[in-house]
């Protein structure tokens, strides 16, 4: 008997190890949470997989017909957001500044006069678009649902996934303010003196921009504008600079409290631009070329799955469940240029602009161990599951602007569950892989933890609760998201809904937001 009990556990341990090795590639499109149970449980849901969403979780949950994995139809539908980085706050206020950068590319390519308000709105921009291009910076918008169907050991669905990426490219070569061989004349202080201040009550305000100016460097400032004159006069030194760029702000209009913001500002960011100004002083390459941009990159796919689950004979209670299923990519690419585009909602605008369709077959693999079939004496009644999506990292056709292809690859994860009462569950999902996202150089590797109980748990009558907490091992300043869903269950009919949002914060358009957020629904028949 000793002998047999060792065997059989030699035996699942070598399926699992098997298992695992096959997951060792790192790197996917992170996991997608489908449905409000998992939601609400902080995306765990691995080593319970009951009724037609076991299929897409763990389809070896297919294979357990009891009361728990009842059959049926569920339609579910999950959106969220995530933020990474500062991109979102740098893109709004690049977005606030527009109007300033089209006046100042307008002075380069007429040769008119910048004022200072334009040239703190410059010197702004560049250290926000270098910011940006740190790693791991973007915003990722994820949509996924579809129809799951479920009868006895068999599974039928289509779902799908879809990811738009956000991406900044910074270009700090084309930021020359002179005339260029493309047109431009280059800005110049035509009308304006630059020996003197045309009005003393605008002296501090030109003494602020004089210490920034001598900050970032006047030679290299000055180069970078292509040696501009006032008034057919040469401009000699930081303080005729700013003499010339405060009397264009007054000619122009501008008050000596919005001169004095500008100066605090162009100030504020001056030891930032500094490093940024005095790499490009000495190219050619005009600022009204600048190709720094937002990249939004878009992948949907379509999986038609066909699963199936059963109990295996060498271990008590471990069944094991796969997919076979179509995959349908479709991948696009466009992208926000900040120099010409006036409002950042227009990375938006047109995102399927550039796109390429095409399909590849795949299939998943699923075990999950009733611990409990095999030593009956344990309690809370263990489960252990891990499932592998994608076994065969299919890959898809990319739009011609992107180049090669889009390759889906494989993803693992691990999941425990125990059951403290009858009306109660508490569960635990991590992911084996380090899955890639679709922002550059941010991966996610999630930890999910959560509990349901059932408040009202009568026959033909359920109402459940669940919380959850989750969080990104791959990315140390990741901090913990946390869920609530609830649902009701009337005779065969359920609906249920799930939210997650994180406890990290970042600005957008002044507001303060999450970082991420989910929210998710599923309306559905089981019998």
């Amino acid at each position: 008997m000793i002998k047999k009990t060792f065997a059989q556990q030699k035996s699942v341990v070598i399926t699992l190890a098997i298992a695992s090795l096959l997951s060792c590639p790192a790197g996917a499109e992170q996991w997608k949470i489908l449905g409000t149970r998992p939601m609400g449980m902080g995306g765990a849901f691995v080593a319970m997989a009951q009724g037609p969403m076991a299929q897409y979780w763990n389809p070896a949950g297919l294979a357990m017909t009891s009361i728990e994995t009842v059959s049926g139809i569920e339609i579910p539908i999950t959106a969220g957001i995530e933020m990474t980085g500062e991109i979102m706050k740098n893109a709004s206020a690049i977005g606030d500044m527009a109007s300033k950068l089209k006046g100042i590319t307008d002075a380069q390519k007429d040769g008119k006069a910048a004022d200072a308000d334009q040239m703190a709105a410059f010197v702004k921009t560049l250290t926000l678009l270098d910011d940006m291009n740190g790693q791991g910076k973007g915003a990722m918008v994820e949509v996924a649902g579809g129809v799951n169907l479920k009868f006895s050991k068999v599974a039928v669905s289509v779902n799908n996934f879809t990811t738009i990426g956000m991406n900044p490219f910074v270009d700090v070569t084309n930021i020359g303010l002179g005339a260029s061989t493309g047109g431009e004349q280059g800005v110049q202080f035509g009308t304006v003196t630059a020996g003197t201040l045309s009005d003393g009550s605008y002296t501090d305000a030109r003494d602020t921009i004089k210490q920034a100016i001598n900050t970032i460097g006047y030679d290299n400032l000055i180069a970078l504008m292509g040696n501009p004159t006032a008034n057919g006069a040469a401009i000699n030194n930081a303080t005729e600079l700013a003499n010339a760029l405060v009397n264009t702000a007054k000619q122009q209009g501008m008050s000596v409290t919005n001169v004095t913001t500008a100066a605090n500002t162009l100030n504020q960011y001056a030891a930032d631009a500094k490093p940024i100004i005095a790499a490009a002083a000495t190219s050619t390459n005009s600022y009204n070329n600048n190709q720094s941009n937002l990249m939004v990159d878009a992948a949907s796919f379509v999986e038609i799955a066909f699963g199936y689950g059963r109990f295996v004979k060498f271990l008590e209670g471990l069944s094991i469940g796969g997919n076979l299923k179509m995959i349908n990519g479709c991948i696009g690419r466009d992208e926000f240029k900040f120099i010409e585009e006036s409002q950042t909602q227009d990375a938006f605008k047109d995102t399927n602009s550039i796109t390429k369709s095409s399909w590849s077959p795949s299939i998943d693999m699923g075990f999950l161990w009733d611990v409990n079939k095999r030593y009956p004496k344990l309690k809370m009644s263990p489960k252990i599951g891990l499932v592998i999506r994608n076994i065969t990292s299919p890959s898809f056709d990319r739009p011609n602007a992107a180049g090669g292809t889009y390759k889906l690859d494989r993803q693992a994860r691990l999941g425990f569950a125990l059951k403290p009462a009858g009306f109660w569950n508490l569960l635990m999902d991590i992911d084996v892989t380090k899955n890639k996202t679709a922002v550059n150089e941010f991966d996610s590797r999630q930890f999910a933890i959560g509990t349901e109980i059932n408040i009202v748990n009568r026959k033909g009558f359920n109402i459940p609760l669940r919380l959850g907490m989750c969080k990104n091992l791959a990315e140390s300043s990741s901090k913990m998201a946390y869920t609530l869903g609830m649902g009701v269950n009337m005779c065969y009919m359920h609906l249920d809904l799930a939210g997650a949002i994180s406890s990290d914060r970042t600005t957008l358009y002044d507001k303060d937001v999450p970082v991420r957020a989910l929210v998710s629904a599923v309306c559905g028949i089981l019998f």
